[in-house]
């Protein structure tokens, strides 16, 4: 069975414990795998093209010893059968996994527990592995930031966020993490300027009096013993001031409340589609929330908000005013159903995650007093001001808690579609496969992270330790063309709202409660967070 790559570096070969464990493209050289790697067909050049892997597979795809189980076909055969008529790959070079169940795969165990069924996957089968999917699908999942990056990075449209989907784009419309190619590009560049430094500046204080308004209001809780869920609470504090921000619009109490269900609704749709999580009820019973009910919400609210600017416009551009204006290269607008879905995309995006992130930091630095002191010390050193832009850098601490709240949070996968055949690790990625790191595997990772369950910002304190780390170790908002472009405005807001909740309260957590992960796309905490709240 391959062994997973250490960090001790190897000279002439690229065994699975070899530090530089990428089998990138290119012609094959002299070097030869160990056969310990290349198993019962014989050593495998260093580099493999896919045409090497082939016509590996057609010397040796008889002997595979996955012809002597009956169940294969139901467990991950349909990639398998794909490439036989196509006359590529062998079942020899598929990456190892867990059997799964007939017909079923591993999707049980995955759905019970996402998180640690792939970190216990990458524990027994290494650094790639596939995990078979119901009737004979399969993902493969990677663990190692070289093998990531050749999936996340991939500079050439090899790997799609969307895959086959994207011609069903057309008919509901599609947002930037929907496109590639052209439209990709152009969509980018028509989005990027509401995400730059000049126009965070410009929004800053907005989105810091909507954050010093909401989290004042929290003051009705202090000293009543109240246990509040902190989660939700965040939700309302950041989803207006997103709207403001990006939109200049502002919502009713009611409207804000229905959006936030809305918006989980909306992420649970996307979940499901992973098989990781339950559809959301598809049955619009009265007095009960629906994904139609949330879909036509939304829809309705994205409607109201491209009208409205229409008929009002400002004179101080925001992302909504960009992107009404907005042309791609041969003059063209964004269509109804593309801007309604960009700006649902936008506040599921910049908002969501964020409430999440958030959520998680706070959990863990409750949970750990000399962290949080040490947030008091650096929050007190603003003497009571609201923050501003030029704060950030006075708030370092606060955003390696952030960071290490984000670590710990994971993502069980980060899915993408490989859009030709590839070899990745020297085993045969058939076209269509879908392929992706597991988040919550790498960021727990002991080969980069020193006792990697524990809770420790100081790792994103110490400069020389992080580059000593793999780039793609630690990426909470993707990597490549598709890296997030909310990234800074993220860490704007975990900074913003940190030093503001911390400059007035102290929280504290019920005994004996620890967090627990609720995959619904973004990653929430099972059952909120609760705490009572005094003044500081």
């Amino acid at each position: 069975m391959p062994q997973r790559p250490t960090v001790e570096n190897t000279a002439d070969l690229c065994p699975f414990d070899a530090s530089v464990a990428t089998q990138t493209r290119g012609p094959a050289t002299d070097l030869l795998l160990p056969r310990e790697l290349a198993g019962d067909w014989g050593p495998l050049p260093i580099n493999p093209t896919v045409r090497e892997v082939n016509a590996i597979g057609r010397r040796h795809g008889k002997s595979a010893p996955h012809r002597h189980d009956p169940w294969r076909i139901t467990r991950a055969g349909i990639p398998l059968a794909a490439s036989a008529v196509r006359g590529v790959g062998s079942p020899a070079l598929t990456p190892p996994g867990p059997v799964g169940r007939p017909f079923l795969g591993s999707v049980p165990e995955m759905r019970r527990e996402p998180f640690e069924f792939f970190r216990r996957c990458a524990n027994e089968f290494g650094d790639i592995y596939s995990v078979p999917f119901p009737l004979g699908g399969s993902i493969v999942v990677v663990n190692h930031p070289d093998y990531a990056g050749q999936v996340m990075d991939d500079p050439v449209g090899r790997y799609s966020m969307i895959g086959p989907g994207q011609a069903a784009m057309g008919m509901i419309g599609a947002a930037i993490p929907m496109l590639e190619g052209d439209k990709f590009r152009q969509r980018r560049r028509m989005l990027m300027p509401m995400f730059g430094r000049r126009h965070l500046a410009r929004v800053a204080e907005v989105i810091a009096d909507e954050f010093v308004i909401r989290v004042d209001g929290w003051a009705r809780w202090v000293d009543t013993g109240q246990e509040v869920d902190l989660q939700h609470a965040i939700a309302q504090v950041t989803l207006p001031a997103f709207l403001r921000a990006m939109f200049s619009s502002s919502i009713t109490e009611q409207e804000i409340h229905e959006t936030d269900v809305d918006l989980r609704t909306f992420m649970s749709l996307m979940a499901s589609v992973t098989l990781m999580s339950p559809l959301p009820n598809l049955l619009p019973v009265p007095g009960r929330d629906s994904a139609p009910r949330s879909m036509w919400r939304l829809w309705r609210l994205t409607r109201r908000l491209i009208k409205e600017r229409r008929r009002n416009p400002i004179e101080t551009p925001d992302l909504l005013s960009l992107l009404l204006e907005a042309t791609y290269d041969d003059g063209s607008p964004l269509s109804e159903r593309d801007l309604s879905m960009e700006l649902m995309i936008l506040m599921a995006g910049g908002y969501e995650t964020v409430v999440a992130s958030l959520s998680w930091t706070l959990a863990l630095l409750l949970a750990h007093p000399d962290h949080l002191d040490r947030l008091y010390a650096e929050v007190d050193a603003l003497h009571g001001a609201v923050p501003t832009p030029d704060d950030l850098p006075k708030l370092p601490w606060a955003k390696a808690c952030f960071d290490e709240g984000q670590r710990l949070q994971g993502h069980p996968l980060n899915p993408r579609f490989a859009m030709e055949d590839d070899v990745i690790g020297g085993y045969f990625i058939p076209r269509y496969t879908i392929v992706g790191p597991s988040l919550y595997s790498m960021h727990r990772d002991p080969r980069w992270w020193v006792d990697p369950d524990t809770y420790d910002p100081d790792r994103f304190m110490d400069q020389a330790l992080a580059r000593e780390r793999p780039r793609l170790a630690f990426m909470p908002f993707g990597s490549g063309r598709h890296h997030c472009l909310g990234t800074g405005m993220a860490y704007m807001n975990a900074q913003f709202l940190l030093a503001i909740i911390f400059q007035r309260y102290r929280l504290m957590l019920p005994p004996g409660w620890k967090p627990k992960h609720h995959f619904n796309f973004s990653v929430t905490l099972d059952g909120g967070l609760p705490v009572t709240l005094t003044r500081a």
